[in-house]
């Protein structure tokens, strides 16, 4: 196996719709909880309790320990107390950090119930055992399908430059989930197992790595036929699977110096860019012996291209039925549209406020400025997306960095406006990497600049398409009693505004910049 081969091989496809790679990689790791973790920082405030520094290492990440040995090089010696402070509120980062920061949403679910739970309170029980029969259904029909789906669009993109990025719903739109789900439990669960052993378990890693390639080329394949043909791709290569790993060393040194940032942006990418080569190159070296497990011939065309071709299971997706398309032409949306989009924003975002703060805090609030079941900030955001970038929709990194722009600002300007005018805070980012007098920060701003790309290109369109379905009567009737609603509610908390515990915090003057 040609170490350099498949390198350069990685590095040449990625040239092409680089972003678009950048953003499947995103939005999986999104989807399997597994990646980027932006976990909170810690504050140090001044007392009288020792003379050295204690620091509480538990959920500390890679910015924890360069802040904390920047903060103990200027003050060895003094006298300070370590407290841990969490600005959680008010952003999408809120789920993607508390997710991401215990690797599991069944954590996830632990950490956010654990008072509860151990007040032997009845509903916890409920609540966890719910949460973890969940979290197993989408372990199963989504984590391991959207893996799936994801080699299936980085084996594409190695010869069609155009590839959409929604590839990796390619199992559900061929109808293929259980022969799929049950072949990846089978691999997890065999995996988990030998892994019990140490040494077999990294033997079993590299033998059964090939199954979700294979999976990704050959969904309608027995479970036995699969693990015996991975097996077979493998023999002889496992050591040489290893020491490729083994050679990307540096990036994960990287990644470690740069808070994860090279991962979001060139290393997983690249990584999956390099497995997807691996894969074609043990394919062809049994191709011959299998070439009935090996059913789509257009994956390993000849040359490069940018036409799309009409193979197996290109064919069966372009005859299925087209619930998701992705559009990247600019859409005219009509006035009652825009209107119902800005309250799906703000009422979206106001039931996930209300859910991160339960299952963090264990209360149930409004986690917003008004009273009504709704957040603007969401929607405002929202709707200077849709209509001051949809000249972007053809260049995704211009998208990107515009999405990132036009979030900071309202964020910064609607938290400023709060402090300054009403001396109150709902959310804080203080003690963040990076971040604008707590109200805005760097983590915050990339999540939303990624969530940006896919709103654009994903929700808006389908949203779009579902409202037009409705009576113009109806749709204009439900448009002006939302706003009616919402023109009470905002005279309303102008003068009376929604404050309270696990809502916001009263400022004093000197605590607003």
């Amino acid at each position: 196996m040609n170490f350099k081969g498949i390198k350069k091989e990685a590095r040449h496809s990625l040239k092409y719709h680089f972003f678009t790679s950048v953003l499947v990689c995103f939005i999986v790791t999104l989807i399997i909880s597994n990646g980027y973790k932006f976990n909170t920082a810690k504050q140090i405030e001044n007392d009288t309790i020792s003379n050295s520094i204690t620091m509480n290492v538990l959920d500390t990440n890679n910015l924890n320990t360069i802040e904390n040995f920047i903060k103990n090089t200027h003050t060895y010696g003094k006298v300070l107390k370590v407290t841990n402070y969490k600005p959680t509120r008010g952003v999408l980062s809120v789920l993607f950090n508390q997710i991401n920061g215990s690797g599991s949403i069944v954590i996830g679910i632990l950490n956010a119930n654990n008072q509860l739970f151990f007040n032997n309170s009845i509903s916890s029980l409920i609540i966890l055992s719910i949460g973890i029969f969940i979290y197993f259904l989408i372990f199963i029909f989504v984590q391991n399908i959207i893996i799936v789906g994801k080699n299936r669009y980085f084996l594409e993109h190695r010869k069609y430059r155009n590839t959409p990025f929604d590839k990796i719903l390619f199992v559900y739109r061929i109808k293929k989930t259980k022969n799929v789900a049950y072949i990846m439990l089978q691999k997890e669960i065999y995996t988990l197992l030998w892994s019990l052993t140490i040494i077999w378990g990294i033997v079993k890693h590299y033998e059964y790595k090939m199954i979700p390639y294979i999976l990704a080329e050959n969904p309608d394949i027995d479970s036995k036929d699969c693990f015996k043909l991975s097996k077979e791709m493998s023999n002889g290569y496992k050591f040489t699977m290893f020491k490729l790993d083994l050679s990307l060393i540096h990036w994960y040194i990287l990644s470690y110096i740069t808070l994860g940032i090279s991962n979001i942006f060139y290393f997983n990418p690249y990584k999956e860019s390099i497995n997807a080569n691996v894969y074609m190159t043990l394919r062809e070296k049994i191709y011959d012996n299998n070439k009935r497990y090996f059913k789509d011939k257009y994956l390993n065309g000849e040359s490069q291209a940018w036409e799309y071709p009409t193979g197996l299971y290109f064919l069966k997706e372009a005859h299925h039925k087209k619930w998701l398309k992705i559009n990247s032409e600019n859409i005219h949306y009509t006035l009652p549209n825009l209107i119902l989009f800005f309250f799906t924003f703000s009422i979206f975002g106001f039931l996930w406020e209300v859910l991160v703060t339960f299952f963090t805090e264990g209360i149930i609030v409004n986690r917003g400025t008004m009273h009504g079941p709704w957040l603007p900030i969401y929607g405002w955001g929202g709707l200077l997306i849709i209509v001051l970038l949809q000249r972007f929709k053809k260049k995704p990194l211009v998208l990107f960095i515009a999405s990132l722009v036009i979030c900071g600002i309202v964020e910064y300007f609607t938290g400023l406006y709060l402090e300054v005018f009403l001396k109150l805070k709902w959310w804080d980012y203080s003690g963040y990497f990076l971040n604008l007098h707590g109200r805005i920060c760097l983590e915050g701003l990339l999540v939303f600049g990624l969530l940006g790309c896919v709103f654009t290109y994903l929700l808006v369109p389908y949203l779009n398409r579902f409202y037009n379905k409705i009576k113009p009567c109806i749709k204009i009737t439900l448009a002006v009693i939302l706003v009616s609603f919402y023109i009470i509610d905002f005279i309303y908390t102008r003068q009376v505004p929604n404050t309270g515990k696990g809502v916001s915090i009263q400022l004093n003057k000197k605590d607003v910049n």
